[in-house]
Order: structure tokens, then sequence, then C-alpha cells
């Protein structure tokens, strides 16, 4: 049996001999897993479902293992989408660099040569890969939900169409005692999404990632400020260079999946169960208690007692965790 550990990853190697569940597996000859997501998308991911959990009515540790794996899943394919951003920036900055410096190059650019670099276009159309791959990923946290209708939930389709199909049969099925109306609010966030941000993905995705007579991802000539041009997009709000809205789609769908995570887990939760908005220092606060970076994360269970935490509260709370492993 492997095993995703979503929250010891974040407390070094050293603990790993005081970790009850890992000590287990291993001793029982079950190969364990260990790996290390970027610490805001952990706390985005399996850290918004840890959140959630305690709201499911007698939520089994089964049941709970089984979003955690799915939730690193998608936490892996995010770590990936903002690699591939990563390598692409990296490669725009040498090559632009090496371009404008070579007179020669330049004076063709300047009469109307665009030059496509390899690397670049490979690493878009690996990031558009991992953008999709992860939105596949994410409607695969429904699978443990959804009980004995998880093996309809397979991609997230066109612009969610196809999940959006699943809900709506899930709200048919009064066996799974879901909430109707959280159901409606995961589908009315997945309509949200779809235009303009989704939509600018796949025309994004479109002109630079899928073959054509004409391959537009190149360096070229910008008249108006006199030098050579990095690759561009076209978007709803303008143009602008291709790396910055690659940024921008890796973030936004790291809030999407956080709040889907969210949304989905509170499915389950009873009518009278509510959640609420973290606030910031709350965030701060339990993460450092579960030493975990929950900055990306958005919703918890509620609760009619408002506190808020001081600088002191949390570094007590940071001493606290140094001196206990947690094992959720």
């Amino acid at each position: 049996m492997s095993y995703i550990d979503a929250n010891f990853t974040n407390r070094g190697i050293e603990n790993l001999l005081k970790h009850k569940t890992i000590v287990e597996k291993l001793d029982s000859g079950s190969p364990f897993i260990s790996i290390s997501p970027d610490k805001d998308i952990l706390g985005a991911t399996a850290g918004q479902a840890h959140l959630m959990i305690l709201g499911i009515p007698n939520a089994s540790a089964q049941l709970s293992a089984e979003i955690f794996l799915r939730c690193n899943a998608v936490a892996i394919k995010l770590c990936a989408l903002r690699y591939h951003r990563k390598k692409y920036e990296e490669l725009q900055k040498k090559r632009s660099s090496e371009i404008s410096a070579d007179a020669n190059i330049t004076a063709l650019i300047q009469k109307g040569l665009k030059i496509c670099e390899l690397e670049m276009l490979y690493e878009v159309e690996a990031f558009f890969f991992q953008f999709k791959s992860a939105l596949d990923m994410l409607v695969k946290v429904l699978c443990p939900i959804a009980g004995n209708q998880a093996k309809n939930f397979h991609t997230y389709g066109s612009l969610g169409k196809d999940v959006i199909k699943q809900l709506n049969e899930l709200k048919k099925n009064k066996k799974l005692n879901l909430t109707a109306g959280r159901i409606d609010w995961l589908i009315e966030e997945i309509e949200k999404v779809k235009s303009p941000w989704m939509e600018s993905v796949i025309r994004i995705r479109d002109t630079f990632s899928h073959y054509k007579s004409e391959i537009a991802l190149g360096f070229e000539w910008d008249k108006e400020v006199g030098r050579v041009k990095v690759p561009h997009a076209t978007t709803d709000n303008g143009i602008s260079p291709l790396n910055f809205e690659m940024d921008k789609l890796t973030e936004s769908l790291i809030n999407y999946c956080a709040n889907f995570i969210a949304i989905s887990v509170s499915c389950a939760f009873p009518v009278t169960t509510e959640i609420q908005v973290m606030s910031e220092d709350e965030k701060r606060y339990i993460g450092a208690r579960w030493q975990m970076d929950l900055s990306r994360a958005f919703w918890k269970l509620g609760s009619n007692v408002i506190r808020e935490y001081t600088e002191q509260d949390i570094e007590n709370a940071k001493k606290w965790a140094e001196q206990n492993i947690f094992d959720f």
C-alpha cells in the first residue's frame, strides 16, 4: 500500500521515526511515500481539507486518508505547473539576453525574423498539460465524498461541463445524504470561473501550444520601444508577456483548487453545519500549530467564538508545535 503524507513533509526527515502512522506502516512492510510539495500549495490542498474534514459526521480514518491522498495528487500537479512556469521564465531571461546582445540576430529580427525557442515552447506545452491535469485530479477529490458514485468522476471536462453533469446526478441520489444546497454552491463556483478566466486559459493554450501553420510563440521586434520583444499573450485585459499570464493562471488555479476542495468536503456536512472565511491571524496561528503554511486556505468550520490571535499567541503555537508531533 502506498501512501502520500501531507502533514509530515514540512517537519523534516529527523521526525520520521516520531510519526506514528509512518512507523506503523514501515513496520508492517507497507511502502510509504513521503513527498514535499510547495508549502503554500500543500496548505491550499491538504491543509484546506484538514480544516474541513471534522465537519463530516462520523468521518472515518479511511475517508480522511482518501481525501488527503487526492488532495496530494492535486498539490503535485500545481507544483508541476509552477515548475514549468519558472523554467519558462528562466529560459526566456537567458535567451532574451543572448539575442539582444547579438547585433546580427537583432538586425534580422528588425527585418521581420521571429525566433521560436523550442525549449520555451516545450515548457508552454507542459504548463498547459499540467493545468488540465490538475483540474482532472481536482475532480477526484469528490470521489470519497460521492461514495458509490465515485467511478463517475473522471475528468473536469470542457469548462467543467463533465463535473457539473455528475454533480447534478449526485443531487438525485438520496442515499448519499449529501447537502444539495452545497452541491449547488460548488456548481455555481465552477460556472463562475468559466468566463473569462477558464476561457482565457483555452485561448492562450490554443494560440501557443497547438501546432498550426504558423507558430505564434517567439521573440520579435517591438517597434514602439525599439527592442526585442518576448512572447506576449492576448487576454480580455489586453496584451501582456506570456510569462506574466502563466504566473496569473498558476496562482488563480491554486486559489480555485483550495475553494473547490473546501466546498466539496462541505457537501458531506449536515445543512446546519456552517463554514466561515478564515482571518489572516487564524491562518497563521493554526498553521503554526500544524506546522503548515495555510496562507492560501480560505475556509474553516463555523464558530460562534471570535478570537484574535496576537503575535505572542502565534509564537507560542510555534514553540508548542516543535515539542509535539501530530499524527493527522
